[in-house]
């Protein structure tokens, strides 16, 4: 799922948060206020370090790397909705 970029004009709090394409986060995770949030364009982020290991390392080297930072961003989204309260929970 792709990763989106909130800002809430109430509590002005920035959160990331992944979800559908068709999906809109409409409740700030920070301050649960309804119809505050705005979605703020996502940038793509490439660091010194990722272009020198693009450009010198074979491109199988490159994937590899890719799908384990998306392993461990997928980790971090498991654990934050393991502790994740809902509505119906005790």
């Amino acid at each position: 799922m792709p990763k989106y970029v909130y800002e809430c004009n109430e509590c002005e709090g920035v959160f990331e948060t992944r979800h559908s394409l068709q999906e809109i986060c409409l409740i700030c995770k920070l301050c649960k206020a309804e119809g505050t949030l705005y979605r703020k364009p996502s940038t793509i982020f490439i660091s010194k370090k990722q272009a020198q290991i693009v450009g010198k390392s074979k491109p199988g080297e490159v994937v590899k790397s890719a799908i384990e930072e998306a392993r461990m961003d997928l980790r971090q989204e498991q654990q934050e909705l393991k502790v994740r309260k809902y509505k119906n929970d005790k």
